[in-house]
């Protein structure tokens, strides 16, 4: 099975399309969604990031329900690499492409392994709530009989 990935985007057309009146990463840096676009054939980002050595910083933004933080991607080397893929030069392991048998088999077992502890945390809330929900009526037992 043959995956279809896209082409590379420059990281200049990136920056290009960005819309007025969104929120994206300052001058000379990429969001992630932005270098899921600039490296398509990675599904593995953080791991390419980091054996490619491309800067990053965090940044940060305070709303109504606190501090927000995220990593924004330096846009040069975010290029580089993406020159790097397409030539074949760039440090990448199978296991972090989409176009190969290990990748995909990689991805899945990343998506299961999320999918399983979104489930075990579910249960584990259920079973504080149905807890509580035990301590109260037993409370509300124990005051009505007095």
């Amino acid at each position: 099975m043959v995956a279809n990935i896209p082409e590379p985007v420059p990281v200049t057309e990136l920056i290009a399309k960005r819309r007025r009146g969104r929120h994206y990463a300052g001058d000379g840096c990429l969001n992630y969604a932005e270098v899921a676009d600039a490296w398509p054939v990675v599904w593995n980002i953080e791991e390419v990031v980091r054996a490619n050595g491309v800067r990053t910083r965090q940044e940060h933004a305070t709303g109504t329900y606190g501090t927000n933080s995220w990593t924004v991607y330096d846009a040069d080397d975010v290029q580089r690499v993406a020159d790097a893929i397409a030539d074949g030069s760039a440090v990448l392991q199978p296991h972090w492409c989409r176009n190969t048998e290990e990748g995909r088999e990689a991805q899945r077992e990343r998506s299961e392994h999320w999918r399983r502890q979104v489930v075990r945390v579910r249960w584990v809330q259920s079973v504080i709530v149905l807890g509580l929900l035990l301590c109260v009526g037993v409370v509300w037992f124990l005051v009505a009989r007095a």
